[in-house]
């Protein structure tokens, strides 16, 4: 997908893009042989050179480079060909407010190989920092305005390496193709599915189950840290869904 991306250079915009592409330009590459003709002889100059960097830098798996070109609501961009550094996120608290505690915090790469570390066990700033030192992309649903903070409250430094990621908020790129409402009404939505012991939990049960867990009632953890696998689970199905439908929309 990034080496169709023609809005990385100067002057290009989406509806510049397509344009482009009506004219057989899809690639860099395309550009780079076709596009002169399409752009004053400054401006073409300029794009060149940009596409010369572009090649270089993807070839050296430079992901700072196309994040610092990149808008932050074109992040989805970079999935597909950094699809091997990107981690999936969510974590389960004792209430909404960020004064609470984070009970637990689970992860998962995009082949759903999933993690949670749990409060009293092994919620370990310093573990998680090196369980996700190689990843560079970083994906949630509304966590930018409610999981990354909370951590940043709680776990200084794992909070400043997720705020270096390139961080994509499905809730938000949603928006732009149509979905409102939280994740589970969005799941809903496009049929994704719990199992039956999970359906229709929600936040306040994530607390209720903590607490039984914290009574004594060990199968309770369990069952939240089964809610928040499919939590972080869920997100790999729905990103896949919300970039083809940024690709119909938009690309």
């Amino acid at each position: 997908m990034l080496r169709e991306t023609l809005i990385l250079f100067q002057g290009i915009s989406y509806r510049r893009q397509k344009n482009l592409r009506r004219e057989g330009i899809f690639t860099w590459e395309d550009l780079l042989i076709k596009g002169s003709k399409y752009f004053s002889p400054d401006r073409w100059r300029i794009i060149e050179e940009e596409i010369l960097n572009a090649i270089e830098n993807y070839k050296s798996r430079n992901i700072e480079y196309f994040k610092n070109r990149l808008n932050k609501r074109d992040y989805y961009l970079l999935f597909e060909d950094f699809i091997d550094f990107s981690l999936f996120l969510d974590i389960e608290t004792t209430g909404m407010d960020l004064y609470g505690e984070i009970t637990v915090i689970g992860i998962s790469d995009h082949r759903k190989n999933y993690r949670a570390f749990v409060n009293g066990i092994d919620l370990d700033e310093n573990l998680i920092a090196d369980t996700i030192k190689n990843y560079k992309i970083l994906v949630t649903f509304y966590g930018s305005r409610f999981d990354i903070p909370f951590i940043s409250r709680k776990f200084p430094y794992l909070g400043d390496i997720l705020k270096r990621m390139v961080h994509i908020d499905l809730c938000f790129l949603g928006r732009r193709v149509g979905f409102r409402g939280g994740l589970k009404s969005i799941e809903r939505q496009v049929g994704l599915e719990r199992d039956s012991h999970i359906q229709g939990l929600t936040g306040f049960d994530a607390v209720r189950l903590w607490n039984e867990y914290l009574s004594g009632k060990k199968e309770s953890l369990d069952t939240l840290i089964e809610y928040n696998r499919r939590d972080v689970i869920n997100l790999v199905d729905l990103f896949e869904i919300e970039i083809e439908l940024m690709r119909q929309f938009y690309l």
